[in-house]
């Protein structure tokens, strides 16, 4: 490997300035690739290497090693940590190289008479014994096939988006194949000038017989799921066939659909409520795809509708569940005898958010493929 120096040189200019993270970046991969036996990366199909911070020592690593995100040999976590892994995959010898907190504090004790911490820091990393700078801890790391440098895959399509995912990424969530944004939540949110990708809202039944205490239940899910940052709507099934009493008589909307108007949109500044006549009842999933730009829909009713369902009440034997099949998520009821349908006391708002987060709305229960470095 090539000099010290050189290779400092070499890192800064491609960094930009030479800075203490620079020094210790540079040691940090000369110490790793020393202790797994790759005498020069640059060049080398058998180095891998894993980092944990978006530092300045994370292009020195790069710098000297070769690694990259492009080439796949340069693995990013964003654990907020001084550290990095570096493998061998030709002997699968591994060790981990953690810079230690304490030489921040002691960097003084080696520099004489700089003018700031910063460059304090810089020549004190420059001569710092080796084991007063860093925690050398050996490792072993299992990489999955897709993860391997050059590794090829079939390509999967998210049922959400549309979009395509490569190396084995996408999550099988409820029978569907969805990338990680879609599956988890990304970084991305739409343009305030950008109309959002048309996307039906997930929904979930809320059925009970009168007075069981379905709009009970969704007056206390509504805030809990909205406080995990999911856009959330209702839907009422109104059973009588009279006219809806929500247009209140004498009002200029009321008197538009008394003069014989089908439909009449009330607008205001930041509400919209539109009224209109139907031959026929209207089905759930077209009312659904007029909620805009929410992620969730709880429906209070719709009971012959094939959707998932929470089931509300006092039920004493499994024969009283109405739908105790398929779509049946939970019961939130007082304790029934049978044990083998899942129970919630009504009470569990959280428990029951979790469960319509998991099995509705798609929060996966496993970390990404990729799995961080294990400790011996």
């Amino acid at each position: 490997m090539r000099p010290f120096e050189e290779l400092l040189k070499y890192s800064s200019s491609i960094h930009g300035h030479l800075c203490a993270g620079q020094v210790l970046g540079v040691r940090m991969a000369m110490v790793g690739c020393r202790e797994v036996g790759i005498e020069e990366p640059r060049g080398s199909k058998k180095i891998l290497v894993f980092v944990e911070i978006d530092r300045c020592a994370t292009d020195a690593i790069q710098a000297v090693t070769g690694c990259s995100l492009g080439k796949r040999t340069l693995k990013f976590f964003d654990y907020g940590k001084m550290a990095a892994t570096f493998v061998n995959l030709e002997t699968q010898k591994a060790v981990r190289v953690l810079a230690r907190d304490e030489a921040r504090l002691t960097a003084a004790a080696h520099a004489n008479g700089c003018s700031s911490e910063q460059a304090a820091q810089k020549e004190a990393y420059t001569v710092m014994p080796e084991g007063a700078l860093f925690e050398i801890q050996p490792v072993q790391v299992q990489i999955a096939d897709e993860d391997m440098p050059g590794a090829r895959g079939a390509r999967q399509t998210c049922a959400r988006c549309g979009e395509g995912i490569n190396f084995r990424r996408g999550q099988e969530i409820n029978g569907e194949t969805l990338c990680i944004p879609c599956a988890r939540g990304g970084y991305l949110s739409p343009s305030r000038d950008e109309k959002p990708a048309s996307s039906p809202p997930k929904s979930v039944l809320i059925v009970g017989t009168k007075k069981s205490g379905k709009t009970t239940l969704i007056e206390k899910l509504v805030p809990e799921l909205s406080a995990r940052g999911y856009r959330v709507g209702t839907v009422k099934h109104h059973h009588s066939s009279s006219p809806l009493d929500v247009d209140r008589a004498g009002k200029d909307s009321w008197r538009h659909r008394q003069a014989g108007a089908r439909a009449v949109a009330l607008v205001s500044p930041t509400e919209l409520a539109v009224f209109q006549n139907t031959d026929e009842p209207a089905p759930l999933d077209q009312i659904i795809k007029t909620l805009n730009n929410l992620d969730l829909v709880l429906v209070e009713g719709f009971r012959a509708t094939a959707k998932p369902r929470i089931e509300v009440g006092k039920f004493t034997t499994p024969a009283s569940l109405a739908n105790a099949a398929e779509h049946l998520l939970a019961v939130a009821s007082s304790p029934i005898i049978d044990r083998g349908v899942p129970y919630y006391d009504p009470a569990e708002i959280r428990r029951l958010a979790d469960l319509i987060e998991e099995r509705v709305l798609g929060r996966p229960a496993s970390p990404l493929p990729t799995q961080p470095p294990a400790s011996k």
